[in-house]
């Protein structure tokens, strides 16, 4: 697979940023209200904020990958790769 039919990379990783993010702004929330669990971090919900940049990059990222799909273009077929083409369609080599 390439091309136009490969994994964009930003699908996973945006996925994987937003379900992390969505984690970590959970705990922080329910963490919000005990004040010495942040007293290391000078009284700052780290929890909260991490989570909502990864949550943020997790959905840019997301978006991108979303947009980028509509963007793509077939790339028309050499007359070489037209023939090939047409010979597996009547072979039956398609899948």
């Amino acid at each position: 697979m390439s091309g136009a039919n490969a994994l964009d990379l930003r699908w996973p990783i945006g996925t994987l940023f937003t379900a992390l993010g969505l984690l970590l702004v959970g705990h922080g929330l329910a963490t919000a209200g005990n004040p010495g669990y942040y007293a290391r971090s000078m009284s700052v919900n780290i929890n909260l904020w991490w989570g909502v940049v990864m949550l943020l990059f997790g959905l840019i990222l997301l978006f991108g990958a979303a947009r980028g799909r509509r963007r793509v273009l077939p790339h028309p077929l050499s007359p070489e790769g037209q023939a090939t083409e047409e010979r597996e369609h009547r072979l039956g080599l398609e899948r």
